[in-house]
C-alpha cells in the first residue's frame, strides 16, 4: 500500500476516488490517499454494516 495506494478499490458505499479499501481476512482497512500520505481511517469487521457517515 505505501508504494501503490491506489491498489485498493474505492469504497463502494462512497464512490470517491481518495477512499480506497483493502480487505484482510475478516477486515476492511478503509484509507483515504492525500497528496503526499495515506491516512487509514478505519478497520471494520466484515460482519458489520459500514457507515460511511462515521468517517
Amino acid at each position: 500500500m505505501e508504494t501503490f495506494p491506489e491498489c485498493g478499490r474505492i469504497v463502494p458505499e462512497t464512490n470517491e476516488a481518495s477512499l480506497r479499501e483493502i480487505i484482510m481476512g475478516s477486515y476492511r482497512l478503509v484509507y483515504r490517499i492525500q497528496s503526499d500520505s495515506v491516512e487509514i481511517l478505519t478497520v471494520y469487521h466484515c460482519a458489520r454494516l459500514f457507515d460511511p457517515s462515521q468517517l
